[in-house]
């Protein structure tokens, strides 16, 4: 069942010289623009940047396919046009390296492992409205970055979980243990404990110096926010990510509960239950979409509405990522 858009595909297609399919179809990628003549990326962008943003705005996922993108260099002027200024990655989760100015590899993580759901920086004070995904070199096998709608989740969970966050937020409990995850001079990139202490003190987040080298910080968000722009209910943290059910069994074997590299709870600190868990992976196996990358696939996303994750894959596979449009967490929204 399609849904009428504010703005037609069909007008948008002649006034910029592309092909736009939208659709919110379950499993399609809301916003779809291809070319097949590899026009510059960059000149189409400035032409293109209003409609491009009034698409986000409205739909939240928009790939570009089949344009003509020379690597990470035009990937973040190309950024910079339709988002202003990309913004540095700090208080990391995730081991990236960077390429050129501000963009990163999406991640080092081992390739045979699954990235579960999550909003970007959902977990921090301070976060990336927008963010954005450059094929780079396309997987050999499998490597998809599934992304998913997550404004649905208001009319998929139940009442009773979804007033449970909305009433408690979210706990993080992390972990920075040498050899497990990242350290804790790659998170906060700094080799001075005074500047990691100042930035907690400053965020309100409780730490502790177990050791020399394992710091483990607790802090509480909400779960809930409104859009900056729309002002619309967004579902805006990290907990599904960082629930314990998720771990391989071997880590909880492992480690104590209190030792998790990151872990987290409701507000109150009370365990968030595998029922309540079964709920999220229920709506992401049915909500989820997946596309295989082409080489110079470029994807756009309102980081607010859409979460992404990563499957395994096999082979060589480079996916570029770049983020911008820094805003502060409401601490008491309404």
């Amino acid at each position: 069942m399609e849904k009428e858009t504010t703005i037609s595909a069909e007008e948008l297609s002649s006034t910029l010289g592309v092909d736009i399919s939208i659709s919110t179809k379950t499993g399609v990628c809301p916003v779809i623009i291809t070319t097949d003549t590899k026009e510059n990326g960059i000149e189409w962008a400035k032409k293109a940047k209003d409609e491009i943003n009034e698409l986000l705005l409205e739909h939240g996922a928009v790939l570009l396919r089949g344009f003509d993108i020379k690597g990470a260099s035009d990937f973040n002027t190309m950024f910079k046009v339709f988002a202003g200024d990309p913004l540095e990655y700090k208080n990391r989760t995730s081991p990236r390296d960077k390429v050129y100015e501000n963009v990163y590899t999406s991640t080092s993580h081992p390739k045979d492992q699954e990235i579960h759901m999550h909003t970007e920086n959902s977990y921090s004070k301070t976060f990336n409205r927008l963010i954005a995904f450059f094929c780079l070199v396309p997987p050999d096998v499998r490597g998809e970055t599934p992304i998913v709608d997550e404004r649905k989740l208001f009319k998929y969970l139940t009442k009773e979980t979804l007033d449970a966050f909305r009433e408690r937020g979210v706990k993080y409990v992390r972990n920075t243990i040498p050899g497990v995850g990242l350290d804790w001079k790659t998170i906060y990139q700094t080799e001075d404990k005074t500047k990691v202490n100042k930035y907690l003190e400053e965020n309100d987040i409780a730490y502790e110096w177990i050791g020399d080298d394992h710091l483990r910080i607790q802090w509480v968000l909400p779960a809930i926010q409104r859009h900056p722009i729309t002002n619309e209910e967004v579902w805006f943290n990290h907990m599904y990510f960082g629930h314990k059910s998720l771990y391989d069994p071997m880590v909880l074997e492992f480690f104590e509960e209190k030792d998790l590299p990151f872990v987290t709870y409701f507000g109150d600190g009370s365990e968030i239950t595998d029922e309540v868990i079964q709920e999220f992976k229920d709506f992401y196996k049915e909500h989820t979409i997946d596309f295989s990358w082409q080489k110079d696939d470029f994807l756009l996303l309102d980081n607010m509405m859409f979460a992404h994750g990563r499957r395994p894959f096999d082979g060589k596979r480079t996916i570029l990522t770049i983020m911008s449009q820094p805003h502060q967490f409401d601490l008491d929204p309404k």
